[in-house]
């Protein structure tokens, strides 16, 4: 089901008011919507509005979809809000480029209500969850800046939201690390503890049902022993993040490079997100069940806590 409850801040980008006419009745009066006819004024609105949403059309006269999104990421301020593409064109390249650009979601018309709205909710949900890691990490002690080395284990996704908090303080490009990084964590957890397939997770669209399915199986006497084990360590310029699940891996190498395929989905871009923007390197090992992730460390933070991070 659809948890709507919560009010949202969307700007509908289109030079086409039949387009903004149909969007605006899926929403049904649901939430507070912007509109822009064309790319400038829709940079403008993005940049004076406190957004959770953008759904922007790619083919515009002038400043096309694509080169809004560019400006978008670009900008300290509207860099993480999520960004849905919908057009009438279904090119790869033009899919790919969008992903390479940071779009979340990728639509063609015609748009059906449901899948949307599914598609909204995924990505305010992971724009709101990625602002708290945001602020958690500004709120991080200086611990991990005196580590070289250590070990951690843990078993939820509460817990991997804050180990993946405090590993990224250390970390050059530490915004974009904590998100990649708790991709992954989470991914050993949900995939490789607990058993969760891509099918599964795909009948999960709603965040609510997600989080009471993760519970269930958590609960399992099979998994409540289950831990996803990380060590920490630095290595001259570097940092090395190695994360080992205790389930029986998965074929990882699809899932390395943003798939055209997968954007019509509402999840399975975690891991092609660290391996291709997040961090220098991700490698995994045997059967998939562990992951090397190295990231460039920061020599130029003193902490976390002091990050200029918007």
């Amino acid at each position: 089901m659809l948890n709507l409850s919560t009010r949202w801040n969307v700007l509908i980008v289109d030079d086409i008011a039949a387009n903004i006419k149909t969007l605006c009745a899926a929403f049904d009066g649901e939430h507070e919507l912007f509109f822009a006819n064309n790319g400038p004024e829709a940079l403008v609105t993005a940049r004076n509005q406190s957004l959770d949403l953008i759904l922007l059309d790619i083919v515009m006269p002038g400043m096309t979809g694509l080169e809004v999104c560019r400006q978008l990421k670009q900008d300290a301020n509207t860099r993480h809000v999520p960004v849905i593409f919908i057009t009438s064109k279904d090119a790869n390249d033009d899919i790919a480029e969008g992903l390479q650009l940071g779009a979340y979601y990728y639509l063609t018309r015609p748009i059906h209500r449901e899948t949307l709205l599914a598609i909204a909710q995924a990505a305010v949900h992971h724009y709101s969850n990625h602002r708290i890691l945001l602020e958690r990490t500004r709120a991080a002690a200086n611990t991990l800046k005196l580590l070289d080395k250590g070990f951690f284990s843990f078993q939820t996704l509460e817990e991997a939201d804050y180990l993946a908090v405090m590993l990224s303080c250390p970390c050059k490009d530490r915004e974009n690390i904590v998100v990649g990084l708790r991709e992954l964590l989470f991914n050993a957890v949900e995939h490789g503890n607990l058993g969760i397939t891509y099918e599964d997770k795909s009948h999960l669209a709603d965040p609510v049902d997600w989080a009471e399915e993760v519970t269930r199986r958590l609960l399992l006497p099979e998994n409540q022993q289950k831990k996803v084990c990380v060590a920490f360590e630095r290595s001259g310029e570097e940092i090395r993040i190695r994360i080992r699940d205790q389930g029986h891996g998965f074929d990882w190498k699809p899932f390395l490079k943003f798939d055209p395929e997968r954007m019509f989905h509402t999840h399975g871009r975690g891991i092609a997100l660290a391996s291709g923007i997040s961090f220098k390197k991700v490698e995994f090992v045997g059967s998939g069940n562990e992951v090397i992730a190295t990231a460039i460390l920061d020599h130029n933070s003193v902490s976390c806590e002091h990050s200029d991070m918007a």
